[in-house]
């Protein structure tokens, strides 16, 4: 049963997160780690019981999508040193990525003859996107671990 409220400040948190990513922002565990799971969570929350079929096809399509722009993503994404400060920062092509795959989320839903907002596989969606540019991330910037260590010792 959809939580109209509870969708809503969560498209709002999201969209939140999305447009400070182009800002530079020291990285933080919160980015990396845990807004992966808490978009999960939010899917396994909004999931409904049982899944239609249809749901689950465009889900998988949706997540084949996501994946390759998340791997850009992770690419359009930078961290560099400033004044003795690390900091990541999306340019605008990761802004311009987010709005293709929520393009592409309309166009599936449109094929599929959704009518309705689908939010846990909007959830899932985010969550795979957000820990795929991370673990690219990890592994363009291998000093990445331990700047994420060192912040949280802090």
């Amino acid at each position: 049963m959809p939580n109209i409220p509870s969708d809503i400040i969560g498209l709002a948190v999201l969209v939140y997160f999305i447009v400070r990513q182009i800002t530079p922002k020291r990285p933080s565990r919160l980015r990396f780690y845990f807004l992966p799971a808490i978009a999960l969570f939010w899917a396994y929350q909004s999931l409904p019981h049982p899944v239609p079929a249809v749901q689950i096809w465009t889900t998988v399509i949706s997540i084949g999508v996501s994946i390759p722009f998340a791997i850009l993503q992770g690419f359009f994404t930078r961290l560099y040193e400033r004044n003795g400060v690390w900091v990541i920062q999306g340019d605008w092509r990761y802004l311009v990525s987010w709005l293709v795959i929520f393009a592409l989320q309309g166009i599936i839903a449109v094929f599929s003859h959704q009518t309705a907002i689908v939010t846990w596989e909007i959830a899932l969606g985010v969550a795979v996107v957000w820990g795929a540019r991370s673990v690219v991330l990890h592994l363009r910037y291998p000093a990445l671990r331990e700047i994420l260590a060192r912040k949280s010792r802090n």
